[in-house]
């Protein structure tokens, strides 16, 4: 389920994704998430940032919702300093 923050005037949105692979003693999570200001329809282009982590494997979903909040305030404070999206913070 799509789990919800604010952060410095956006909306942070994020869903923990299962990870496929090989079994693993813990469940193990990815996530996708986007980025939006309040009331925007996140749906049309220009309204919203996407972000996800495919690649590492978080255990458990509130890891996963844990490293998807931190990527999105580092994004939102990267766009504050910096006046835009641009490529985003590294990480």
């Amino acid at each position: 389920m799509w789990d919800h923050t604010e952060h410095e005037g956006f909306e942070i949105w994020v869903l923990p994704i299962p990870a496929f692979g090989p079994r693993s003693p813990e469940p193990l999570f990815h996530y996708s998430g986007y980025i939006c200001r309040h009331g925007a329809d996140a749906h049309l282009e220009g309204r919203s940032v996407r972000f996800h982590d495919l690649m590492r494997n978080y255990v458990g979903p509130d890891a996963a919702l844990d490293a998807a909040y931190s990527d999105a305030r580092k994004r939102i404070d990267h766009f504050h300093a910096a006046g835009s999206w641009g490529d985003g913070p590294e990480g």
